[in-house]
């Protein structure tokens, strides 16, 4: 992790977010405080001089290198996931055995195909059956 100072020029923000250019006025152990050196945001504008206070993990130096890239978990602990999630999605544990509202199982299907993309998306690809399974 890189360490920073006060007066440091950093770029904050999330990866696919908004990035934003400012100083740095406080390090703390949990969070750095950042002055914002220019305008920020499109609906509701932030002016130059708004405090910020960020993760250490969502900054970097403004002339310093791009942020390591995040490891890749092995394949074998995203199948394990894959197949938990697989396993929620059957009708018997979606509506557990008709205690769960017609509503409360549609967004309990939701929120599992989005994980059952993000794990696709972490492993790029989609595993065979036997991968799954085993058989």
């Amino acid at each position: 992790m890189t360490t920073f100072s006060i007066g440091d020029e950093v770029i904050f923000g999330r990866p696919n977010g908004e990035q934003t250019r400012g100083r740095v006025v406080r390090v703390n152990r949990k969070s750095i405080s950042i002055e914002q050196m220019g305008e920020r945001g499109q609906t509701r504008v932030r002016q130059a001089g708004t405090k910020w206070r960020v993760h250490p993990s969502l900054v970097r130096l403004a002339n310093g290198p791009a942020p390591a890239p995040k490891a890749k978990r092995p394949d074998v602990l995203i199948i394990q996931d894959l197949r938990r999630v697989e396993g929620s999605l059957s009708p018997e544990n979606l509506h557990w055995d008709g205690e769960r509202s017609p509503a409360q199982a549609r967004a309990a299907e939701r929120r599992l195909l989005a994980q059952q993309r993000a794990l696709h998306a972490e492993l790029g690809r989609r595993p065979t059956h036997t991968e799954l399974w085993g058989r």
